[in-house]
């Protein structure tokens, strides 16, 4: 197995905060979008 240094795991972390983040965007603009709130973007 290879041993991840630390730059390795802290760019791993990084990359799944991001991808989680931009998810929940995601989420977020599709519910503005078919109206569950009501409020104009």
């Amino acid at each position: 197995m290879i041993t991840p240094d630390k730059k390795t795991k802290r760019k791993n972390i990084l990359t799944a905060i991001a991808i989680i983040a931009f998810m929940i965007f995601l989420f977020l603009f599709t519910l503005y979008n078919t109206g569950v709130f009501d409020r104009s973007i």
